[in-house]
């Protein structure tokens, strides 16, 4: 079967070049918009077989309601986490919802970055540049081959990271709901507790859920080895954000590199230019020397936003003609 509709929110330049490129091959007539999903536009999407969003906006009960009155059969994510959609609702009115996957280097290789980053003073050392400070002794930086790296979540992006720290030289340690058998050779899986207590730094690689909200925690933070350093690739929430300023303010730990913060849907990706954005967590983050903080920037390369693009394309097309689709989320 070939012919639906798609129409894909919040999409760039870039992505409608991919899908331009990929749809045909697909047999999906595709219509790109670069606004974000809204309740107010959700009614754009009649006459749609299909629906593809980011991650940047929430779909609530209205959007899906108003989607399945349009026809919608499928809200198709363009992003690996679901966490921005009421999933539980769309299950009980009937919409399938598949999630994606893509190039797990991209994430894995921005969070070995973050991290020789964070452990090098390079915020410091560029501001300090700026104003024409070349004093090097307050930057005197960590090598990762001398250092135990723990990662937390060992997924697709998780194992990459893992990988990639080993490569460093770096001990690796490892916890995971789920241990990966392939990577038993080059990590230690550990229990959480002594992942915290023996990491320098810690490398988090979850995705958002129930389980997994404030993961990192005033309990958990004050079990962590002190002076260790974390790194944040993967969802904001996985960080209680004022247990994280309190324990940098007291100097338990050493860092943080964040590619995410708690609240940065409806931040990121936006021009705040000249506004008041009642922000206060970020202000604070931002202003710490030893926190470096980047809009969600991690997972976007061009192999990566190939992926986004044709798996979405993939999987849409495997439910619609009822094929067994690895990306349908049940």
């Amino acid at each position: 079967m070939s012919g639906q509709k798609l129409l894909a929110y919040a999409c760039g330049e870039d992505e409608r070049q991919r899908y331009d490129r990929f749809a045909p091959e697909y047999g999906f007539e595709v219509t790109c918009v670069p606004e974000r999903p809204l309740p107010e536009n959700a009614c754009w999407a009649r006459g749609y077989d299909c629906v593809a969003i980011a991650a940047a906006k929430a779909i609530t009960r209205e959007m899906i309601d108003e989607y399945l009155a349009g026809g919608v059969r499928l809200l198709s994510s363009r992003a690996i986490g679901v966490d921005n959609i009421d999933f539980a609702y769309a299950k009980q009115v009937g919409l399938p919802v598949t999630r994606n996957t893509y190039s797990a280097a991209s994430v894995a290789d921005y969070a070995v970055m973050l991290a020789l980053m964070v452990t090098r003073h390079t915020k410091a050392a560029l501001l300090r540049n700026v104003g024409q400070d070349y004093n090097f002794e307050p930057f005197r930086g960590r090598e990762l081959h001398t250092m135990t790296v723990g990662i937390v979540g060992t997924g697709n992006i998780g194992t990459v990271a893992a990988q990639r720290f080993r490569a460093f030289g770096s001990r690796v340690l490892a916890w995971s709901r789920h241990e990966n058998p392939a990577l038993k050779e080059i990590v230690a899986y550990a229990p959480l507790e002594q992942l915290l207590a023996e990491s320098d730094l810690v490398s988090l690689h979850l995705t958002s859920t129930p389980e997994t909200y404030h993961f990192l925690n005033g309990e958990t933070i004050g079990k962590m080895k002190p002076g260790a350093f974390v790194v944040n690739t993967a969802r904001g929430d996985l960080i209680e954000t004022m247990a994280l300023v309190e324990a940098l303010e007291r100097g338990h730990l050493a860092g943080a590199a964040l590619d995410v913060f708690e609240g940065d849907r409806g931040v990121y990706y936006l021009d705040h230019c000249n506004q008041v954005m009642g922000q206060r967590e970020l202000a604070i983050l931002n202003a710490m020397p030893n926190v470096i903080m980047t809009p969600h920037l991690a997972f976007w390369t061009d192999t990566a936003a190939d992926d986004m693009v044709r798996n979405s394309l993939r999987a849409a097309r495997q439910v619609f003609d009822g094929e067994e689709c690895s990306l349908l989320v049940k």
